[in-house]
């Protein structure tokens, strides 16, 4: 009975990363700047400026993360990419909508990208948190279809608030809905992993031996 009441109570931070809270909060923090970014430049020169702005930060905080893991945030980068594209033709056409879209191209592509990563072995998210999330193969699928969910109703929310507001209400959303969302994907994350939590398998990796 004890053993089950463990199993629930159970947070994503709880394992071996337990100890580095902070190191963990740095990142958070890094991934958070392009939002702040793209409002700050909003203010100053509007929609491009603040494209422009949250371009870069995005391109700091993918490097920072290289740098202090020798790992990638996928959604960043699939939304970098794009962003790129969209910003420079909206600027060659003068047209802000390019800019607006780019969120929920990203975050369709980001769907996709992690649609397509439940079919490798390990999946794509296993291979991504599987250092500090130990789950049974039904908790890793779930996850998949559950960050599929967000990453869609995320381009949704987009849509509708760029079409049906005016760009200073979505530039405000677009600068601070980053911290909502990735809210939501931790809080998701976390009452997965309660679910489906797997004592076994992080039995088994703290059993290996350590990298030289």
């Amino acid at each position: 009975m004890a053993r089950k009441q463990t199993h629930r109570t159970r947070s994503v931070g709880d394992d071996e990363t337990s100890g580095k809270v902070g190191g963990m909060d740095k990142r958070l923090m890094v991934e958070l700047i392009p939002g702040p970014a793209f409002l700050i430049g909003h203010l100053l020169g509007g929609i491009f400026v603040g494209a422009g702005l949250a371009t870069l930060a995005t391109a700091l905080a993918i490097a920072l993360r290289w740098r202090w893991d020798r790992t990638l945030p996928l959604m960043a980068i699939s939304i970098f990419g794009l962003t790129i594209v969209l910003l420079t033709i909206g600027l060659v056409l003068d047209d802000t909508t390019y800019v607006k879209v780019s969120n929920t191209v990203g975050s369709l592509a980001f769907a996709a990208i992690v649609a397509g990563g439940m079919l490798l072995r390990p999946s794509l998210l296993r291979r991504t948190l599987g250092y500090t999330i130990h789950m049974t193969d039904a908790g890793w699928r779930t996850l998949h279809l559950a960050w599929i969910a967000l990453s869609v109703a995320r381009a949704a929310a987009n849509e509708v608030v760029w079409r049906g507001f005016s760009d200073d209400v979505w530039a405000v959303y677009n600068g601070v809905s980053d911290i909502a969302w990735i809210g939501l994907f931790f809080v998701v994350t976390s009452m997965v992993a309660n679910r489906y939590w797997d004592e076994a398998a992080r039995s088994r990796r703290r059993a290996e031996p350590a990298e030289p």
